[in-house]
């Protein structure tokens, strides 16, 4: 079934090694689909270098503090394991292949491997569940650009599912762990930001949030906590999207805090740094009573259940 069709997972990636994070930010901010900075777009590589350079050291020691490089590549692997073996129950048996935006494994170097392999078309899996122009928008227009050259075609992808009851019910059953413990807890979605010029130039990502945040707060019902929801990843002298986490910690001194990391589905760098420390720390200074973390949905069963469903029903 579907031989000459491989799944390709689509990521951001990240540096393996402390070596690998100055040429990533290099890439990171030098990608205009991905992040846009203030000025003329021939400029941004040189822009993009100046950030590097100066953001360097710092995202280093952050690395460092959660063993020596992002875990994305081996989280991913995993997950794409995960899915194969699901797959492999439903009939198919085709390749399954992870493809990185700002990192190893890359779109080119991966579609040369997979025309070696005799792959015709290709399925993109985003592994952003929020429907983005700058995430899944960006890798999916690479690979537009650069299949046609492998004689490989792109079949019709799944590149959201912010509100698929699978995913949905991934991450509730999480939210439900950590209220067994903290029942009378906020309960904190936390989003990756987003520049304010990309939404108001039509990218759905904000409202496709919500749309999750509606969705687990209808799963989950009332609580005695209540929800909120804030943004966290902010970098660079633009507008973002708010509230910031931080601001939305602030508002609930004196309480207990549940962050949901509800734009991430693996462990990284903005969940074990940025979260895990950076805000423990922001939450203690505040005087947040107790701060709980839910972990991303990784190889949740439920969760690869909502990604293998997404693609049978896409090969059909």
């Amino acid at each position: 079934m579907h031989s000459k069709t491989a799944i390709v997972m689509l990521n951001l990636g990240g540096p393996v090694t402390l070596s690998h994070v100055e040429p990533f930010l290099k890439t990171l901010f030098g990608d205009r689909d991905l992040i846009k900075l203030p000025g003329p777009a021939w400029f941004q590589p040189t822009y993009a270098w100046g950030i590097a350079k100066i953001r360097t050291k710092g995202a280093q020691k952050k690395y460092a503090e959660i063993g020596g490089g992002s875990p994305l590549l081996r989280e991913t692997a995993r997950q794409a394991s995960a899915l194969r073996t699901e797959l492999r129950t439903l009939g198919f048996e085709g390749p399954i292949k992870l493809i990185f935006r700002t990192s190893q494994p890359r779109a080119e170097s991966m579609l040369r491997v997979l025309q070696r392999e005799g792959v015709a078309q290709i399925l993109p899996l985003s592994l952003y569940p929020h429907n983005c122009k700058a995430t899944t928008g960006s890798s999916i227009r690479e690979l537009e650009r650069l299949a046609p050259r492998f004689g490989i075609s792109i079949l019709p992808g799944v590149l959201h599912y912010a509100d698929h009851p699978k995913y949905i019910g991934a991450l509730s059953r999480l939210i439900r762990e950590k209220l067994e413990e903290l029942p009378y807890a906020t309960v904190i979605f936390s989003a990756h930001s987003l520049p304010v010029n990309q939404i108001e130039n039509g990218d759905p990502y904000e409202s496709e949030i919500h749309k999750s945040v509606e969705a687990i707060q209808q799963s989950l019902g009332d609580i005695p906590g209540g929800y909120t929801l804030g943004y966290q990843s902010r970098v660079g002298p633009i507008r973002w999207l708010t509230p910031s986490l931080k601001t939305v910690l602030k508002d609930c001194q004196g309480r207990d805090v549940i962050v949901v990391p509800i734009s991430f589905v693996s462990e990284h760098i903005e969940t074990l740094h940025e979260l895990d420390i950076e805000y423990r720390e922001i939450a203690e200074k505040i005087g947040i009573r107790n701060y709980a973390r839910v972990q991303t949905v990784g190889i949740n069963k439920e969760y690869i259940h909502c990604l293998s469903d997404l693609v049978i029903q896409n090969l059909k």
